[in-house]
């Protein structure tokens, strides 16, 4: 089940519809704008099927270019420029020209987005609504002309820093070799597909020093024997979904995210879409914002340092995965334990340690108490669009906790995989917090 583009607009431009028609702040400058815009690029990140690192790069960098648009023109919050590994120089407002900064981040955002993505007519369409609705609420000819060049020259610049990631030598970089050794990842059913961003821990990081910067302790040797650690390990597993009670369903499917999942039915297979963690999680942030009632340089930063926390996360995590190439549950229950049991979730193409899923979700709810506090409770509509019912949450950690605890009821991580991984997130997140200074405020759950 998925909303379409036009369907998502749908309730901004009924609202705007009703507000005074030459009134284009009351319309451009409403937060809750900014959020459905992001929602509107994640359904086009859906739809390309880009694979949940590569996902949290286009969030990154689609929120920087934002972030630094809306930058130039509120002193409340500094420039990246200089701050990040070779960031520098980037373009300054015209003097003299009359800018909607919301409006131009927006566009911003959307530049770096369309170039990002596959689907130039769907994100064509989000750019035109955005320049429809700045035209019919009354924006100034030479305003909105003036705002989307410096958009443009903003969203190019961030565009050009990008290409010196590595993210296109990853493109054609050497595959990834399955080991010929017992306890090492081998691709899983029902796809057997191919390890997922092998070369991933050599994208450029945005705080981290290095991808191993917070490498955790290595799992434990592999043994089928059940004497040993790692055989508790995949037994846990084994034991906890064969007996899952219905909640513990309703968990695993509800922070699922597979964006791509292959289902078998008799002899057919079929794929089905769905957002990526990092997805959910940026609907998550939509909804604490509009929750909070934060301003829309609150909206924008709050959206861009957990964007910087999602991709150095990934990153993070699949060095360790890459570093260990260890063995899904699912692999070695098979053969160890019971040839036809299934892990209740699909098990994702990649090794194993540590949880992906778990990492990120710590790593954003760390940036979000720094910013919010650590008691926002918040109800989690993200999942409707596939049919899922909304979750209530008394904290951003609760919801991390939980996310991660899907993957282990789910049956595709061991418990301490993702134990490991939360510890791995909150040490991203935190960097991401006091290592960047971008509020002036910095930590605005402080006020």
């Amino acid at each position: 089940m998925r909303k379409s583009l036009a369907a998502f607009l749908m309730p901004v431009v009924l609202w705007a519809s009703c507000s005074n028609p030459k009134d284009y702040q009351q319309v451009l400058h409403d937060p809750v704008l900014y959020s459905v815009v992001t929602g509107q690029l994640t359904e086009v990140i859906t739809y390309d099927i880009f694979t949940p690192p590569v996902a949290s790069r286009i969030y990154a960098y689609s929120h920087l270019a934002a972030y630094e648009t809306m930058a130039a023109g509120d002193s409340s919050y500094h420039s990246l420029d200089g701050q990040l590994k070779g960031l520098k120089g980037l373009p300054k407002p015209d003097p003299g020209k009359k800018i909607d900064y919301p409006y131009a981040a927006m566009m911003a955002f959307m530049e770096v987005g369309k170039t990002l993505t596959f689907s130039k007519d769907k994100t064509g369409k989000i750019i035109d609504s955005l320049r429809m609705l700045a035209t019919e609420h009354g924006m100034p000819k030479d305003m909105r002309e003036n705002s989307e060049a410096f958009a443009t020259r903003v969203g190019q610049a961030i565009l050009d820093w990008s290409k010196k990631d590595n993210y296109a030598q990853t493109r054609s970089a050497a595959k990834y070799t399955v080991p010929n050794e017992e306890g090492k990842w081998v691709p899983t059913p029902p796809g057997y597909f191919p390890a997922v961003e092998p070369q991933w821990r050599t994208i450029r990081t945005i705080a981290l020093d290095s991808s191993s910067q917070y490498l955790p302790p290595p799992p434990p040797a592999f043994s089928p024997d059940s004497t040993k650690a790692f055989y508790r390990w995949f037994r846990q597993v084994y034991d906890t979904v064969i007996h899952l009670t219905d909640e513990q369903k309703a968990i695993a499917s509800f922070w699922d995210c597979n964006g791509f999942k292959l289902n078998v039915v008799g002899h057919t297979m079929y794929a089905t879409k769905a957002m990526t963690p990092g997805g959910h999680w940026m609907g998550i942030i939509g909804t604490i914002c509009r929750d909070k009632k934060v301003g829309f340089s609150e909206t924008i930063y709050t959206y861009t340092t957990s964007a910087f926390a999602l991709m150095d996360a990934f990153i993070s995590c699949w060095d360790s995965k890459y570093t260990w190439s260890l063995v899904r549950p699912e692999t070695v229950i098979n053969k160890y334990i019971d040839a036809n049991w299934k892990p209740f979730l699909q098990t994702p193409p990649f090794p194993e340690y540590t949880s992906g899923h778990s990492e990120i979700s710590s790593a954003v709810a760390t940036v979000l108490e720094h910013i919010y506090g650590d008691n926002v409770a918040f109800r989690d509509s993200t999942e409707r669009p596939w049919g899922w019912p909304d979750r209530a949450f008394n904290s951003v950690r609760e919801a991390a906790d939980e996310a991660g605890m899907s993957r282990f009821y789910g049956g595709i991580h061991y418990r301490e995989s993702i134990i490991v991984a939360k510890d791995q997130g909150i040490k991203v997140g935190a960097l991401v917090m006091t290592k960047l200074k971008m509020s002036k405020r910095q930590l605005l759950g402080a006020r």
